[in-house]
């Protein structure tokens, strides 16, 4: 994957937000020298460099890292038993750890209660630099941290700065990409960098039409990043949440899991749970699309989410990058032709009056038919012209009729 491929591996990699950039060189100088460093909290949109910033700290200045996600904080026995020891100890060869405790913030009341007091200790008894990452710095459940730990705030990139990547992302791939094509993911990114790299990847010889199902990107979690919190959480609460922060339209998420579930699970029975509960999401979202009674699109964000989640039998591995939904590239592909087959069918809904699904689901198929005996009894020429006055139809809606 392009965000794995591209991942800065030194600060002066990140792009944008050059004045985190340079507070962490500075946190990495103090560290360097020996001085006692104030934990920092990197607080900005999910894409924007904070988990990459703190590894490029790590890896750019030969500390070791020990990285540690919200799954890690579900109780403050796992806590005693990985982050609290090696805060007390020196790395291999004596190396500096530097720990990055991310997405503190998915900290949540259902956690053993403990985890607070667990990560207060750690910190007053560490003595190696610790990082935390976050999104929402107001979230209640780390007000603890707030006197504990020095912010850094990184912000959206700006559209030119990531229009720039991009294209130097696609020079190196030796991608023939049109500019415009490049602008318009850039701007649909908001700021995302890691989102916009995906959308590349994503779109890498598809037609122009697939961008519009990407979406514009303006809340916390995009596409790939929320497939990731799914596929690889075994908690109710963390898989759940980020479907609920995604902008992703719900149906459009459908497809990106029901095409997905193979490239991560590997056994049969976490394919078999997982397809399950998918299917029984799409039932209420059907129903609420069927009924406009939007209420159910609750059932179906918690099946798709938690319910696909703890179908993880632990066999969790990314098997292959992850895959655009086939059912909408053939939707896409498939664009013009219903485009067309639509227009004729409102031309012969108000002739046979009757709808439009009806047009298409029965007559067409019928019509195609009588359209061809009508040629060979008749011939071409007088066959077309019989059709045309006789349904209202133009020369080009017959031949869509004759070929579909």
């Amino acid at each position: 994957m392009f965000s794995e491929k591209y991942a800065p591996v030194m600060l002066s990699q990140i792009i944008g937000n050059e004045s985190a950039v340079s507070m962490l060189m500075n946190f990495a100088e103090k560290i360097h020298k020996g001085e006692k460093t104030k934990p920092i909290i990197l607080v900005g949109p999910s894409g924007t460099g904070k988990t990459s910033a703190a590894r490029a700290l790590a890896y750019g200045n030969s500390f070791e890292l020990l990285e540690t996600t919200a799954s890690d904080y579900r109780d403050a026995e796992t806590l005693n038993r990985t982050i609290i020891p090696a805060g007390s100890s020196r790395g291999l060869f004596g190396k500096t750890t530097v720990i990055l405790m991310d997405e503190i913030d998915e900290l949540s009341k259902k956690y053993d209660t403990g985890v607070e007091r667990a990560v207060d200790k750690f910190l007053k008894s560490t003595k190696q630099p610790v990082i935390f990452t976050a999104e929402d710095y107001w979230d209640p459940s780390i007000r603890f941290l707030r006197g504990a730990v020095e912010r850094i705030e990184f912000k959206k990139v700006s559209h030119d700065v990531i229009f720039a990547f991009l294209k130097k992302i696609a020079d190196k791939e030796g991608i023939g990409i049109e500019k415009e094509l490049l602008d318009m993911l850039a701007k649909r990114s908001n700021g995302d960098v890691r989102g916009a790299l995906n959308d590349l990847e994503a779109i890498l010889g598809a037609d122009k039409e697939l961008i519009e199902n990407i979406g514009i990107r303006d809340t916390k979690m995009e596409i790939f990043g929320v497939l990731d919190k799914i596929f690889t959480s075994v908690n109710f609460d963390i898989s759940r949440n980020a479907v609920m922060k995604s902008s992703v339209d719900t149906d459009m998420l459908l497809n990106w899991v029901d095409e997905n579930i193979p490239v991560r699970y590997s056994s049969k029975m976490s394919r078999r749970d997982a397809y399950y509960n998918l299917a029984k999401a799409s039932r209420f979202s059907a129903k609420a699309n069927r009924t406009n009674y939007w209420g159910y699109l609750r059932y179906s964000s918690v099946l798709m989410s938690s319910g696909v989640a703890v179908s993880n039998d632990g066999y969790v591995k990314l098997l292959r990058q992850y895959s655009f939904p086939s059912k909408i590239r053939h939707m896409s592909n498939t664009k013009e032709n219903r485009y067309a087959m639509n227009e004729i069918a409102d031309k012969l809904g108000e002739r046979l009056h009757t709808s439009k699904k009806k047009v298409i689901r029965d007559y067409l198929p019928l019509m195609k038919r009588i359209f061809e005996s009508e040629i060979n009894k008749l011939g071409e020429k007088e066959a077309l012209e019989k059709i045309k006055t006789g349904y209202g139809l133009e020369a080009e809606d017959i031949e869509f009729i004759l070929s579909s």
